[in-house]
């Protein structure tokens, strides 16, 4: 399939490749159609808009990336989100899938996406402005918002170090049924989901990610 030149072409190609990548699979059809109305060359700098449509990471600034197209639509079919859904996104960066998220959400959701660096939490509180369901957070969201749980869905974006990362700090500010999504920087990308029962953990390798900032990283 030849390099995509649009949008439209990168879903496309999301899609082509979703059953070779991370052990295959076929993609949720409610993602691909909200990455379809969120074009991510308005998400990337100036500079970098040019390989808006490549599948591959892009650097944004402050040694930060706009993940995959591929690894975004990955992490957000496993992360199941509803309409209605209350969304923790740690990691924001330039807000793109935070923008994905707000759709998957509606109507009745909302997406709290909660940026460290502050360059970059103004960057993505732009780039979401139009969306009234996204509140970008300036702030070290690496152990959550306990005052503000609690949560649906929980996603951190940025590569943890294990042991170091507690994921209790998280899992605690999950409701009945919720999902904590979280990779490492390099090596797993881990699901763990509220049950009746207790949780449930899947997981799968081969994953990349610049490293999580913060006192839970």
């Amino acid at each position: 399939m030849r390099q995509a030149e649009s949008n439209e072409e990168l879903v496309q190609l999301v899609k082509y490749r979703a059953d070779r990548y991370l052990g295959g699979g076929i993609r949720d059809g409610r993602v691909l159609e909200c990455m379809r109305a969120v074009d991510r060359a308005a998400f990337l700098p100036a500079d970098a808009r040019w390989a808006a449509y490549i599948d591959e990471p892009v650097g944004i600034g402050y040694g930060q990336t706009c993940s995959q197209p591929s690894m975004v639509a990955f992490m957000l079919d496993k992360l199941s989100v509803s309409p209605g859904s209350r969304v923790l996104e740690i990691g924001a960066g330039c807000g793109y899938a935070a923008a994905i998220l707000a759709l998957l959400c509606s109507p009745g959701g909302v997406v709290i996406a909660a940026e460290i660096v502050g360059e970059l939490a103004a960057r993505a509180k732009a780039n979401c402005a139009a969306l009234s369901r996204v509140e970008v957070i300036e702030a070290d969201g690496s152990a959550g918002f306990p005052e503000l749980a609690p949560f649906d869905r929980i996603l951190v974006s940025a590569g943890v170090e294990r042991p170091s990362f507690r994921e209790e700090s998280l899992l605690g500010q999950l409701g009945e049924g919720g999902i904590l999504l979280y990779p490492e920087e390099r090596g797993r990308l881990y699901r763990v989901a509220r049950r009746s029962g207790g949780l449930v953990c899947d997981s799968w390798s081969g994953v990349a990610f610049v490293p999580l900032r913060g006192r839970n990283s």
